[in-house]
């Protein structure tokens, strides 16, 4: 019986690698493997302290923080519950936009703004809070997948009034006052307004051109080919239902609301 049982869980685990590996996105599985390294080495070097967010490391001129934050977390809950909300809602939206064009948006300006942001609130307060986690980003997708901007949302999620749907999201990162109070507030905030007015098409220009992104993709087709489970900004347009024309991917959340 014991062995039988174990057989199935092995199995099981097996199964679930394989579905990893063949099945999620390219951009969402590279996000947990760097993450689950940092959270490894974090056990022996400070890696919180360097790739963390704070005004002690911009005035040090490690610039590199506003874009590794969300790879490296303080406690392992706080790590395994965003790898579930990254895992949960990331593929849907690197399926919708292509891995190429999710990378930017997502060391861009949805994880850049909402650390200013921090940083802001930690200069006004006087603080050298350490701000690390993927939070943001799973806020930013959750605002995302309230406001429509998936097409396989559950009914009931749907058929909720637009304003309904703003104030789940602005209400979201309330929840885990009680876990983290602290300037963190204001990042999470900022990502699920960001998040918000993107979702309402207002953001469009800081989405990077597709002609381009499709430009990089055929001069570097070789190797987009060779490398599995990634989605090009081709794909990405077959994803969105209507087939768009790639002159049109420009405007990816315009009429999704």
């Amino acid at each position: 019986m014991a062995i039988q049982l174990g057989d199935k869980v092995t199995g099981g685990f097996q199964q679930f690698i394989n579905i990893l590996i063949t099945k999620t996105p390219l951009f969402t599985v590279s996000v947990a493997l760097v993450t689950f390294v940092c959270g490894v080495l974090n056990v022996f070097l400070p890696v919180t302290s360097f790739f963390g967010l704070s005004l002690k490391n911009i005035t040090q001129f490690r610039l590199h923080t506003l874009n590794t934050y969300p790879l490296v977390h303080h406690g392992f809950l706080t790590f395994v519950f965003g790898l579930i909300g990254i895992f949960f809602l990331m593929p849907r939206f690197e399926k919708r936009y292509g891995t190429i064009c999710t990378i930017a948006m997502f060391f861009g300006f949805l994880e850049v703004i909402p650390g200013i942001a921090f940083l802001f609130a930690c200069y006004v307060s006087d603080s050298n809070t350490v701000f690390v986690g993927i939070s943001g980003w799973t806020f930013s997708l959750l605002t995302m997948y309230l406001m429509n901007l998936f097409y396989d949302l559950h009914p009931k999620i749907l058929a909720l009034p637009q304003l309904v749907r703003m104030v789940l999201a602005i209400a979201a990162p309330f929840l885990i006052l009680p876990f983290d109070f602290s300037e963190s507030i204001i990042l999470h905030l900022t990502a699920v307004v960001l998040s918000i007015i993107f979702s309402l098409a207002y953001m469009d220009f800081l989405l990077p051109p597709a002609r381009f992104l499709v430009w990089i993709e055929t001069k570097l087709s070789r190797v987009v080919d060779a490398i599995p489970n990634y989605i090009s900004v081709t794909e990405a347009s077959y994803y969105q239902g209507d087939a768009l024309p790639v002159q049109d991917l420009g405007s990816n959340s315009a009429g999704i609301v």
